[in-house]
């Protein structure tokens, strides 16, 4: 049985307006917003299952003041954060944080200590690597 779903997963909270590359409301890019009506059922279902692993990098990106550009590196989507000078790279999967490392390889990041633990992480991450 098929995901019956919103016509669309706007929340009427855009921010690809005001210059984001990822809606803070929705989690979509920019140009997911723009094509959503010639997409066919398979692109958008695609979409709707990339938003719930982007949320939290949403989060993220918000609570350090900075936007959330999205790049795929080996066929998997990664959340682009620019902070302190430094680019980080972010993905949930499977209900794991990880950073991808310069050298390609996924650093877990501990959600025990929630939003706040990670935030400390991505921190002491970026004063060790600078």
């Amino acid at each position: 049985m098929a995901t019956q779903r919103p016509d669309s997963p706007c929340i009427a909270r855009c921010t690809t307006a005001v210059g984001d590359n990822v809606c803070r409301g929705c989690g979509r890019s920019f140009a997911e917003i723009s094509n959503w009506c010639f997409m066919d059922g398979t692109e958008r279902e695609q979409v709707w299952q990339t938003l719930p692993q982007r949320m939290p990098l949403l989060e993220i990106a918000e609570r350090l003041g900075v936007l959330l550009d999205l790049q795929v590196q080996d066929g998997q989507e990664w959340g682009v954060l620019r902070l302190d000078g430094r680019i980080l790279m972010l993905r949930m999967s499977a209900g794991q944080l990880q950073l991808r490392l310069p050298d390609g390889r996924g650093l877990p990041l501990g959600l025990e200590q929630g939003l706040d633990g990670v935030l400390a992480q991505l921190s002491q991450y970026v004063a060790l690597a600078n």
